[in-house]
């Protein structure tokens, strides 16, 4: 039995596995709530939103539950000109996009890098579980990307084209990144993945209020079929 952490940043990203996975709150202070799915014990949070948030958050579950693997899951901004609201991004590595300058991560002797990578095996298993869904009608489409992590909402057109051409960003949200950076820095094999809710761009306000339940919905059947898949 793996044992696995599901990190959300929002009660409504955390919905579909406390409804499906039968999970129960077992610390209300700190959102913490406990399953067993598919014969794997998961331990699922809301870490709340934001880079200290969701480090603090996951450093947390880790000294607690010792987990076998980390997944971050939820909603984000889209920046691939590709995507359409409701498909999925898997991340392939994560950057912070407000962290200047970047070397200073790479000069860091516990880090080493600016480019958190995600962990390959749990990739490809989220790339297989995307290419199902997307054969079976339930995607529209998914792509394997870079997600870019900051301290902001992002709701600005040229800001938008600045994390996508200069960053090679997918998807822009607050907390894939920091949560990368925590489970490098303990040893624990980590994935991010995203439904797109909005397009980072000047309409993001009134896209994110139509699509972020749907969107955090879908999140959470791809994270119910990737966990099936361990």
């Amino acid at each position: 039995m793996s044992k696995i952490a599901v990190i959300c940043a929002m009660d409504k990203e955390i919905i579909y596995i406390k409804e499906h996975f039968g999970a129960k709150l077992v610390d209300e202070k700190c959102s913490i709530y406990s399953a067993v799915f598919d014969g794997h014990e998961i331990i699922a949070t809301v870490c709340g939103i934001g880079k200290v948030n969701s480090a603090l958050s996951t450093q947390r579950i880790i000294d607690r539950f010792s987990p076998d693997y980390v997944i971050n899951v939820g909603i984000a901004g889209g920046l691939d000109r590709e995507l359409s609201v409701l498909d999925m991004v898997v991340a392939r590595d994560t950057m912070y996009h407000d962290f200047h300058p970047l070397s200073l991560l790479e000069e860091d002797k516990n880090i080493g890098t600016s480019v958190f990578e995600c962990d390959k095996t749990l990739v490809a298993l989220a790339e297989k579980v995307c290419e199902s869904l997307v054969e079976k009608g339930k995607v529209r489409k998914f792509v394997t990307g870079r997600i870019v992590s900051g301290d902001s909402f992002v709701e600005d057109d040229e800001k938008s084209r600045e994390l996508r051409e200069d960053l090679h960003g997918s998807c822009v949200e607050m907390e894939g990144a920091s949560i990368s950076q925590t489970c490098i820095v303990n040893g624990i094999p980590f994935l991010v993945i995203r439904s797109i809710s909005d397009f980072a761009d000047n309409n993001a306000g009134m896209s994110y209020d139509s699509f972020s339940t749907k969107a955090s919905e879908q999140a959470g059947q791809v994270v119910a079929e990737i966990i099936k898949g361990l």
